[in-house]
């Protein structure tokens, strides 16, 4: 069985730790790499993916940003979050979010977050990346080995 994967870049831990718990109970793997190059290789496997990137907008260097380009390039259709790490006043924040829609991101988060919020996010778009992996069957659970086996009806 393909186990879907979410990808969690960042630096302090934060983001990780909010969604470790949701990882654990829907089998997810939980991936934390600390390089961009050990991310990347991350989308060369064929499962489902979310993949949480962290971005310092002070930061001009970060690394982050990088690997949101080069993640998106590699699969435009990537379920990619950036969360921002500082709040910013409403016109930086307009800015920042332009520019990582630019760059790839599907959603941009900025502080204050809660655990709920990541979670609901998280588990919204791994049903996404599970169905467009694995077809519609296996976001309800329905296993192709189970469905239309040679002269059966199929349940319902």
């Amino acid at each position: 069985m393909v186990y879907p994967q979410l990808v969690v870049f960042d630096s302090d831990g934060w983001v990780a730790k909010q969604l470790a718990e949701l990882a654990g109970e829907s089998r997810w793997l939980m991936r934390q790499p600390r390089t961009r190059d050990s991310t990347l290789a991350l989308f060369g496997e064929q499962r489902p993916t979310v993949l949480f990137i962290r971005v310092d907008p002070s930061d001009e260097n970060d690394e982050a940003l990088a690997l949101l380009t080069d993640v998106h390039r590699r699969d435009p259709d990537a379920a990619i979050v950036a969360v921002s790490a500082v709040k910013l006043p409403d016109a930086d924040r307009a800015t920042w979010t332009a520019l990582l829609f630019d760059l790839g991101a599907r959603y941009v988060l900025f502080p204050p977050l809660t655990k709920p919020v990541l979670e609901d996010l998280a588990s919204g778009l791994m049903a996404s990346a599970v169905r467009r992996v694995m077809g519609d069957d296996a976001v309800s659970g329905r296993l192709p080995a189970e469905a239309d086996r040679p002269g059966e009806e199929p349940p319902g």
